[in-house]
């Protein structure tokens, strides 16, 4: 009912009979309108119902990711002795076994500030020395240091700054009632390194060990052991061993299915979360797409993804993963039936697999999300922006409706406000002759 169908205020008796009018004229052209407004109403429900389709497909299309980054995770790294080393694999790592032998975790070269140079027992303060500037030597190789503040602290704040190879630190070699704060320096790299600190009167810095270099070799090779100036060392592609003592250990390099298994089981949930999601709109369901065909249609495609089958391979199609869809067009997972064929036959569950866009069962399932949601041609992407269109094509109906109602409704009041001020003058007319009558008929008595 338009908001310009206010009360009618006249002058005349018949002020009430005009509201009326007017009310009635509106009422019957806004009949029309009513229609509309609950066929924007429908609209918008309908929207609702594709934007939570939507997002129903897109979890489901982002565990179909989660399997495929599954497809190719990291290897899970056994050690027969892991107090020799800490191994980990990155995604990409082929699986494998291997040896490892650690005959030496090398040491750090160190050096520490002089006896005799001024006695620091408070770091923050006071500094080793005077000078503005100093010259760190590393392997040597000069570099000047300005620590910004006269202290010991500053002064070891700005060699760390100057990621010179070496790592300073300040450590107190002095007793509880006697603090002696020093500079202490130590090589970053393992191996033979030689470090001095030197102001303007020279070397303040004494070198108290050099260091030796990590050794180790993998599967027995080579004969001279490899050196490294590191304890993290690469030994495989993807696989990274951090040396912790020396002995030998034995790596084995398994596929992990754990998490591959997770995400299926997700993605079944998803799945089961969009496959009840229709069902809301088909049959007995009153959801605000029941009698369309786009229900059918997405229920066609979730049962499309399990149609896959690769004829003569170990694992040829999702039964042997063990999923299966029942009769109510849920998708089950027997996290059994996957774990066996995981074990018995990784390579090929992975070849089955295949990838999005690589083949195999994964390409398979995009190929047919894609007739869903994909940017051009899915079903739901075409249905999302044809209601959006809808919508915005009865706004602009009713919209234009409503302003004919009001321009009519503003027309009828002028239209009445005219009739009822011609009325109440009449009537005013009637009131004056007929006074005019009464006061003759009383001067004749």
């Amino acid at each position: 009912m338009s908001s310009s169908s206010a009360i009618f205020s006249g002058n005349s008796r018949y002020a009430s009979d005009f509201q009326s009018i007017i009310d009635r004229s509106v009422a019957i052209a806004s009949l029309p309108l009513t229609q509309l407004q609950q066929q924007r109403s429908n609209t918008a429900s309908e929207q609702t119902a594709i934007s939570s389709l939507s997002s129903k497909f897109s979890a489901l299309r982002t565990a179909l990711d989660n399997i495929d980054s599954g497809t190719s995770a990291a290897p899970t790294a056994t050690l027969s002795d892991s107090l020799v080393a800490r191994v980990t694999a990155s995604s990409g790592a082929q699986p494998t076994q291997m040896n490892l032998e650690v005959i030496n975790l090398g040491s750090y070269s160190t050096s520490l500030s002089k006896d005799g140079l001024t006695k620091v027992s408070d770091p923050s303060t006071q500094s080793i020395t005077a000078d503005t500037v100093v010259t760190l030597t590393v392997n040597g190789v000069p570099m000047e240091i300005l620590p910004p503040v006269g202290s010991l602290n500053a002064l070891a704040q700005a060699i760390n700054e100057k990621n010179a190879g070496v790592q300073a630190s300040v450590v107190n070699i002095g007793g509880p009632g006697s603090p002696d704060y020093r500079l202490a320096l130590r090589s970053t790299d393992l191996g033979g390194v030689t470090i001095d600190l030197a102001d303007s009167t020279g070397s303040i810095a004494t070198q108290y060990s050099t260091g030796t270099l990590a050794q180790y070799r993998v599967n027995g090779f080579p004969s001279t052991p490899i050196d490294s100036t590191s304890r993290k060392v690469t030994i495989a592609p993807g696989v990274t061993a951090e040396l912790v003592t020396l002995g030998t250990t034995d790596i084995n390099l398994s596929p992990d299915g754990t998490k591959l298994q997770d995400y299926i089981s997700a993605f079944v949930t998803a799945f089961n979360a969009a496959a009840t999601e229709i069902d809301t709109h088909r049959g007995q369901g009153t959801g605000a797409l029941s009698g369309q065909s786009l229900p059918s249609e997405l229920g066609n495609s979730l049962r499309q993804l399990m149609k896959y089958d690769s004829t003569g391979a170990v694992i040829s199609n999702p039964a042997d993963l063990g999923l299966s869809l029942d009769r109510s067009g849920m998708l089950q997972f027997n996290s059994s039936t996957f774990a066996a064929a995981f074990a018995d036959h990784g390579d090929a569950v992975r070849s089955f697999l295949g990838g999005e866009t690589t083949g195999g069962f994964l390409q398979s399932m995009k190929s047919t999300l894609d007739t869903v949601d994909g940017l051009t041609g899915g079903v739901l992407t075409d249905a999302t922006a044809q209601v959006a269109k809808t919508l915005a094509k009865e706004d602009d109906q009713i919209s234009e409706m409503q302003n004919r109602i009001d321009v009519m409704s503003t027309n009828l009041k002028e239209r009445m406000a005219s009739a009822d001020a011609a009325i109440a003058l009449l009537e005013q007319q009637v009131t004056l002759i007929t006074g005019i009558f009464g006061a003759n008929n009383n001067k004749s008595n």
